[in-house]
């Protein structure tokens, strides 16, 4: 889900069509615009095909640095999924019409791009190597602008591809266009933007100062290194309710379950937190009813599949959330640090991504992966990620604004805080 500031107007008046991609680890969501009226067309999300090389980013840059023929590959994937993607946008859009226009993949003049700093190198097919060596230093800096047709993208003869820029090593054009889409800039009292993905990406302001950090909160949140994690799909648990030892679950789409993902997974350790299965350390309570010992290890079991196999967390499951969630509540406890302000001032907390969505923001307070302060203050945004790329697609002034967005931020390297290991050993607790 997209929302578009209130002030956000498109300029119409073009000629053609343009695209705008915001390329995520795990899914790359392309969107495609009539320049002409300033209307969105289509929308269309995919699965990165990249994701079969790891489903983290350092996982890709290992597999880049074996050779530049792994790195060609790597790149070259990513910009077929574009072209893949825009020619099934074109196609469906071009049967939907009753007016008699033609939609083809010829009118698109100019596409514009955003991912975190890993995919933004591959997708403009720069080595990431350096990302993963400190001090992480990017390959490039500021806007790429390449032809379409060197990317082997089909599209109108001169169209470009504009990749924005990136704000650090690891704080990619995505933040950059969720700055941009989210207004935080003019946000003057202390707000928390948090995009939480394979890596998790911060923002916070206090109406003077922007600083900008990126933790290594790893990709459990999105289904990976859980022990039955999967993808927000038909038969993922999303929410769960613990009372003593009935459990009663939601999966989406009312599928019989399979699995469980992130919004779930949250939820789950939420309840067992509440309901003591588990404790402030993290630690499961092997006599609980529904803690079962399979193969030599205790599993709180949520439900059983339709061919009777459990679906349940492990201890090693447990200790994945508190690493990612660490992480994050560290990160953002070293940027109010610098601000010299504590998180109960906290005004808003901006939820980005898809995930920002279905997430329950109680039991995401209570695991303390977001502040804890009151609930009204915590709000969704949806994809400011693809909204905020869309917008410098249709307007010059946003387009400007991401160009120099880099100036207006400053990145905290949080592993040059001497604070930063005691504050990630504190996070892990559920206290």
């Amino acid at each position: 889900m997209m929302y578009f500031p209130d002030d956000f107007v498109t300029e119409s008046g073009g000629e053609g069509l343009g695209a705008a991609f915001d390329i995520g680890t795990t899914t790359v969501v392309g969107m495609l615009w009539d320049l002409k009226t300033g209307r969105m067309m289509d929308i269309l999300a995919e699965t990165n095909p990249q994701n079969k090389y790891g489903a983290d980013v350092i996982s890709r840059i290992t597999y880049c640095g074996r050779s530049e023929e792994k790195l060609a590959e790597l790149s070259g994937l990513i910009r077929s999924k574009m072209d893949e993607m825009l020619d099934i946008m074109c196609t469906r859009k071009a049967q939907e019409q009753t007016d008699g226009r033609q939609i083809s993949r010829s009118e698109i003049r100019r596409i514009t791009v955003c991912g975190n700093t890993t995919m933004s190198h591959l997708a403009g097919g720069y080595d990431p190597m350096s990302l993963a060596l400190v001090p992480f230093t990017p390959a490039y800096e500021g806007e790429l602008v390449l032809q379409a047709s060197d990317m082997k993208i089909t599209a109108a003869p001169g169209c470009t591809v504009t990749i924005i820029p990136n704000l650090a090593g690891h704080v990619g054009g995505d933040i950059n266009a969720g700055i941009v889409a989210s207004r935080l800039l003019d946000q003057k009292e202390l707000t928390l933007f948090i995009d939480i993905g394979t890596n998790g990406e911060m923002a916070l302001t206090d109406g003077e100062r922007t600083l900008v950090c990126s933790t290594a909160a790893g990709p459990a949140f999105e289904g990976a290194c859980i022990s039955q994690g999967m993808r927000a799909s038909t038969g993922a648990i999303e929410k769960v309710e613990i009372s003593g030892s009935d459990v009663t679950l939601s999966t989406i789409d009312n599928g019989a379950p399979v699995g469980i993902c992130g919004s779930g997974l949250i939820s789950a350790v939420s309840e067992m937190l509440r309901n003591g299965v588990i404790d402030e350390t993290g630690r499961m309570d092997k006599k609980h009813p529904r803690v079962r010992l399979i193969e030599g290890k205790p599993v709180f079991v949520l439900a059983e599949k339709p061919n009777g196999d459990p679906v349940g967390l492990t201890q090693k499951d447990i200790r994945e959330v508190q690493l990612a969630k660490g992480a994050m509540q560290a990160g953002a406890a070293i940027m109010l640090k610098i601000l010299g302000r504590k998180p109960e001032e906290i005004r808003k907390v901006m939820l980005a991504g898809a995930f920002g969505n279905f997430i329950d923001r109680e039991a995401a307070s209570r695991i303390g992966l977001l502040p804890r302060i009151p609930l009204e203050r915590i709000e969704p945004v949806g994809n400011t990620a693809g909204a905020g790329i869309s917008m410098v697609l249709m307007n010059r002034e946003e387009a400007a604004l991401a160009r120099g967005m880099a100036a207006h931020v400053e990145h905290v390297e949080l592993a040059a805080w001497p604070e930063f290991d005691m504050e990630y050993m504190n996070a892990m607790s559920f206290a």
